[in-house]
């Protein structure tokens, strides 16, 4: 069902490399304040101050805690800075590196973190969510996009885009009741050929044509930061679509026209591939309880 992509799958971002603790990009309180360091043991002050680097609505609130005064503050807030554009760069640098090769070396997407607009995005940034992600592509995608004519230009920029999202996110995904899509996970229908235009630059082949043809991909993240791109074909395109983390896996079959054996089966090749975060098993259920 789907096509072997060895040259799109990628190993788990390794220790050290910038990308922060999932856990908490994406915490939040009702009012964005931190807790007062007095009352926090070693480990959640630890938490907090990650918190306070990666989170810029926690920032916003207060001093961290009261653990910084305000010349500590401030010196937190260039370092947290600091660390999104570095993280930011390192995956625009590897996501768009195709369309890196065609446009000036000024021009190209890690160069961004340091233009003007991308304080805007700085001012809102939790680093590895999927929402900052998002508004850094499409800032990039957005100023990319009138750099060439070609048709597929603008294709290329939104597989890149889409891949980006993948390397960019790391908010931990929880499971619910029901199956749902996985947060960073992207379908996306293209009318050219990507993998016979992906390896006409890796080639320095003359790519103005000649690469017609429609093709939809699935770009997942495993929850091992492994990341695929696969080509989906209908059927699986139709299951995944219905995954909303409301319908039951029967729900899921029935709309999509399949019989409950081949929506479980779908969705557990979704799984791997960590389009789909599975339910928490029921015992109460049948349809999740039954095993493969």
């Amino acid at each position: 069902m789907f096509a072997q992509p060895p040259s799109h799958v990628i190993p788990p971002t390794p220790p050290g490399s910038g990308c922060p603790r999932p856990d908490f990009a994406d915490q939040e309180r009702n009012d964005g304040a931190l807790p007062n360091a007095d009352s926090l043991s070693d480990r959640d002050l630890h938490d907090e101050v990650i918190r306070y680097l990666t989170d810029a609505a926690a920032r916003a609130a207060e001093s961290c805690g009261g653990l910084l005064d305000e010349a500590d503050s401030e010196r937190a807030i260039r370092f947290a800075r600091f660390l999104a554009r570095r993280y930011y760069r390192d995956r625009l640098h590897r996501a768009f590196r195709h369309s890196a090769s065609l446009i000036p070396e000024s021009r190209r997407a890690d160069q961004m973190v340091d233009e003007p607009q991308f304080d805007q995005v700085l001012a809102k940034c939790v680093l590895g969510s999927v929402v900052t992600a998002q508004a850094v592509g499409e800032m990039v995608v957005a100023t990319l996009k009138p750099m060439r004519q070609e048709g597929w230009w603008n294709e290329l920029l939104q597989y890149e885009y889409a891949f980006f999202l993948q390397l960019a996110v790391s908010e931990p995904e929880v499971a619910g009741a029901f199956p749902k899509r996985g947060g960073s996970n992207v379908v996306r229908a293209f009318t050219y050929c990507i993998p016979e235009l992906l390896q006409s630059l890796h080639s320095h082949q003359d790519s103005s044509e000649g690469f017609e043809g429609e093709v939809t991909l699935l770009f997942s993240r495993t929850p091992h930061g492994k990341i695929y791109v696969a080509e989906l074909e209908s059927t699986m395109r139709s299951i995944l679509e219905r995954v909303d983390g409301a319908s039951s896996v029967a729900d899921i079959a029935r709309s999509a026209g399949v019989s409950l054996e081949e929506a479980r089966h779908s969705l557990s090749r979704l799984a791997e591939l960590g389009a789909v975060i599975m339910a928490i098993p029921a015992t109460d259920d049948p349809v999740l309880t039954t095993d493969e």
